[in-house]
């Protein structure tokens, strides 16, 4: 058997690869069946072991002051991160009956929800809940409830509808021709009793437990007084309910588990259009998209690159090996990345594709060379060695600077960019363990036929396209100086999105509604948090929040807290005496006896028909407000009659709601706790855990006016939040929450890819100087790097793609790439000093290694996550200017530089070189 010469003067890499051919061709099952085995072990072991995580904060170091202010906040208001379903129709009514039901199925499921809110009314307020309502609202509830107290007598001698459509009847009977006082109230009443009826029936034609119309119903309240009890935006248009996950870890959970209950009431309320936001969704549904995507690009790039390795060097056998190593590569990754890091993020997750298209290079290459080297030589051995010295030296070389371009990621302050970069790093390295072993040794197995020969009379395309450029090196040089130029020129359009939402999915129901809240709004939908230590201390930064110009308003317990309430209690107690003669018997359990109710209800029927044309000329509008009555009094008897025994259920199911919500109303009223003002005791546990600290802190809740997602909303606003309450910035009070956030997380980002690029340059820099030992080598190494990122920013400035927090990935991810290209040009062009690269071996591996990376990238173009499909955009662009440059621009500059005597040393002694194949020049 032949051997490669060797020498002492031999580089360790040399010595190391010599060493390892010699291992793989004497025993190649020694390096197949441990590693299917390891692999095995390793697919074990992530599946048991690795986990995602869904929070973007914990893309952060906690080193970070801003973060740090951030972890105690959290400390301290646990509860804040909302669960948000968004319900929108035209009809108030819709949106309110939605709500409801919604919210009292959370309100059920303690053990996954806690923190529910979605109206404010006395009964989820408290004993305290009068103390919350301003004077002025007082004083007309006081005077509302004296002028109800005729109609509200009728609620005290009924227990079913029957009863009390009955009192109702009485009182049109008995009601006299001239005005008097229970007259009046049963005038003031009819509103109140359409309502009834109106809801009545809709209880009856949806399915599911019908909702109590609300107290305001009684009191004729406007539909402005009920959006101000609700959580509401766009005129009524838009109710809110919020709830929290009991536990952080359950947010993935809560979230599934909410939108179930959201389709359960969906069934119950139809024509609404619902979805669920909030930035817990917003976290989980990111992750799952971003999981979704990348197994799909996983697939199609897996896919992708064996079908062009399989069509550029037309055969299967051994493309499919390659496939195969780099498998049990990404195996070898997955267990590393469990064992090391434990957990994958929104950046980490797309490890796979990624390494997927960069190490498929090492099998292109080392197959590339191993054809050449059989075709010539005819022993399969024989081609291994030479293959794995020669080549493999390339290999490793363009595998450590890619690898050191990641692993300078775990340099920066980024903790997400540096678990990144640890990943890839360290995947990278061990999928050259399985190609340059693995491979070698599974190629050996089978026959051994070399591709099929081309005559020497017929060069290649690649070999005529090359000598084209090659024979005008000048002309090559000035064409790509002025392209150059020209790209410098639209580079100046290139800019940086720091929207977040702009990166999700486009039809991402988390981020349409998200956004239908940012535009429904007058003001964000997201709040800074200012943190005091005392009652005092919160009023007077509140006070000087509220004289910001870029703040739309503040929420604090604290001005309810220190206010003065003595005038408010004395109202609050002349209500409970107007309140307290007013005492309700038992509610009918039994089914609503619908002949009967239809019986009471004709009759109503008729009185309302009579008064109705009795004041048809004097009282035209009272007159339609009767016709309106009995016409919803008809419509509610024909369903009732259709379906009676379905209608007897539901409608026992709706008066208790309606009778049970009056008595809890006016118990609550009776028992409003007027010894003292308000205490923080005395808060309902809601807003409680929301503004009130578990060390007694105070929170304000700052919100901005304008859409705090888009930059310089967030700068203005937190500027002016820094400098009128920290000028000297020390930490103290403590300004955070999700805006901070948002800025400080952004820009951290960008910093710390920017950062991650110039220690990537040196790096590789420093690993492309040791294997040449040349400065020369290192630039003509770093020509592909610069000229093919300064093309990439031209194409983004002229088509408009700005950089975002996803796609800045691409700066060390491209020099640590294109920087390979010129390592393995240079490689050969040491061997034999001969410029011509593309019609060589080389050449056609660095093609096709620069495809199956394209495609490895290109294959995240298909997410739908915006973000993901951007990187995979421009690290596609980014890929190919290096490619292209380095196989046309580098070669024309190495052939101006002969022509001036300049030569390279090889980067080891000289190695036995096979000659030329005639089918495929070297």
């Amino acid at each position: 058997m032949a051997k490669i010469a060797t020498s002492k003067s031999d580089s360790i890499a040399v010595r190391f690869l010599r060493g390892l051919a010699g291992w793989v061709t004497r025993y190649p099952q020694f390096f197949i069946y441990p590693q299917i085995l390891l692999f095995g072990f390793c697919v074990f072991y992530t599946i048991q072991n690795l986990e995602f995580d869904t929070s973007r904060n914990n893309l952060v170091g906690s080193e970070k002051r801003y973060h740090q202010n951030f972890l105690q906040f959290r400390e301290e208001f646990p509860a804040q991160d909302d669960l948000v379903v968004v319900v929108e129709s035209e009809s108030p009514e819709k949106n309110r009956q939605f709500v409801e039901r919604l919210g009292v199925k959370l309100e059920r499921e303690t053990n996954i929800f806690t923190d529910v809110f979605y109206k404010g009314d006395l009964q989820m307020m408290g004993s305290k809940a009068l103390l919350f309502v301003p004077e002025e609202d007082l004083k007309e509830l006081q005077k509302t409830l004296e002028n109800y107290r005729p109609f509200l007598q009728q609620f005290t001698r009924a227990t079913n509808l029957v009863s009390l459509f009955t009192q109702i009847n009485r009182q049109f009977r008995t009601a006299k021709a001239e005005q008097t006082a229970e007259t009046e109230a049963l005038i003031e009443a009819i509103p109140a009793l359409e309502r009834i009826v109106v809801q009545a029936t809709g209880g009856m034609e949806r399915p599911g437990v019908p909702p109590s119309p609300g107290v305001n119903a009684l009191f004729g309240a406007t539909g402005e007084a009920e959006q101000e009890m609700y959580i509401t935006f766009a005129g009524g248009q838009i109710y809110l309910v919020t709830a929290r996950a009991r536990e952080e870890h359950l947010n993935s959970a809560a979230v599934d588990r909410l939108r179930e209950l959201v389709r359960e009431t969906e069934t119950e309320v139809a024509g609404l259009n619902v979805g669920v936001t909030g930035e817990p969704v917003l976290e989980v549904d990111e992750m799952a998209q971003s999981q979704k995507d990348t197994t799909f690009a996983s697939v199609i790039a897996l896919m992708g690159c064996a079908l062009i390795f399989i069509f550029g060097y037309r055969q299967v056998g051994r493309p499919l090996k390659a496939t195969l190593a780099l498998v049990v590569g990404l195996g070898y990754t997955m267990a590393y990345t469990t064992l090391v890091v434990g957990h994958l993020n929104i950046l980490t997750i797309t490890f796979v594709p990624i390494l997927i298209g960069l190490a498929i290079d090492f099998g292109v290459h080392l197959i590339t060379r191993f054809e050449e080297e059989l075709r010539v030589r005819g022993r399969s051995e024989e081609a291994i060695r030479i293959a794995m010295v020669n080549t493999g030296l390339g290999i490793f070389t363009g595998a450590f600077t890619t690898s050191g371009a990641f692993l300078a990621m775990g340099l920066t302050s980024f903790k997400g960019i540096q678990e990144m970069g640890i990943i890839c790093g360290g995947g990278m390295l061990l999928c050259l363990i399985s190609m340059m072993t693995l491979l070698p040794a599974l190629l050996l197995q089978g026959g051994q036929k070399p591709a099929e020969k081309r005559g020497e009379s017929h060069p290649t395309l690649r070999a005529r396209l090359e000598q084209r450029w090659l024979q005008r090196p000048g002309l090559v040089a000035s064409v790509t100086v002025c392209l150059a130029i020209i790209a410098a020129v639209q580079a100046r359009k290139l800019y940086f999105d720091y929207n977040l939402l702009n990166m999700q999915s486009k039809d991402l129901p988390a981020v349409i509604f998200e956004k239908k809240l940012i535009d429904s709004a007058s003001k964000s939908v997201l709040f800074a948090a200012v943190v005091a230590d005392s009652e005092e201390e919160a009023l007077a930064l509140e006070k000087q929040i509220l004289a910001l110009p870029s703040v739309a308003s503040v929420e604090s317990m604290a001005r309810y807290l220190a206010a003065d309430q003595t005038d408010k209690l004395g109202l609050i107690n002349n209500i409970k005496q107007t309140v307290a003669p007013l005492t309700f018997p038992e509610i009918d359990p039994a089914p609503v006896d619908i002949p009967e109710l239809s019986r009471t209800l004709w009759a109503l029927q008729g009185y309302l028909g009579l008064a109705a044309k009795a004041t048809h000329e004097e009282e035209p509008k009272l007159a339609a407000q009767l016709r309106s009555l009995r016409d919803s009094i008809i419509r509610c008897r024909r369903v009732m009659l259709e379906k009676e025994q379905l209608a007897s259920t539901r409608l026992m199911q709706f008066q208790q709601a309606l009778f049970e919500d009056i008595h809890d109303t006016f118990f609550v009223l009776r028992h409003q706790d007027t010894r003292d003002g308000l205490r923080i005791k005395d808060l309902p546990e809601a807003l409680r855990n929301r503004f009130i600290g578990v060390n007694a802190k105070y929170l304000l809740q700052v919100y901005p006016k304008d859409d705090i997602w888009q930059r310089e909303n967030q700068e203005e606003f937190i500027f002016e939040l820094r400098d009128a309450l920290d000028p000297k910035d020390t930490g103290t009070p403590i300004i955070t929450g999700t805006p901070v956030q948002l800025y400080e997380y952004t820009t951290l980002l960008k910093d710390s890819y920017q950062q991650a690029a110039w220690y990537a340059l040196g790096a590789i820099a420093i690993l492309v100087l040791i294997h040449f030992r040349s400065v020369t080598c290192v630039f003509l190494a770093l020509v592909p790097v610069g000229l093919g990122m300064l093309f990439l920013a031209g194409l983004m400035g002229f088509f408009g793609i700005p950089f975002n927090p996803a796609n800045i990935m691409t700066l060390p991810l491209v020099i640590g790439i294109g920087v390979t290209n010129g390592i393995h040009i240079l490689n050969r062009f040491s061997e034999e000093q001969d410029p011509g690269i593309l019609s060589k071996s080389t050449g056609k591996a660095v093609l096709v290694s620069g495809l199956t990376t394209i495609t490895g990238f290109g294959s995240l173009t298909f997410a739908e996550h915006q973000g993901i499909a951007s990187l995979g955009l421009m690290m596609s662009i980014g890929v190919a200017t290096c490619m292209v440059v380095g196989l046309a621009f580098l070669p024309a500059l190495l052939t101006l530089l002969i022509s001036k005597g300049w030569k390279i040393k090889k980067p080891s002694v000289d190695m036995h070189t096979p000659t030329l194949g005639p089918e495929e020049p070297r």
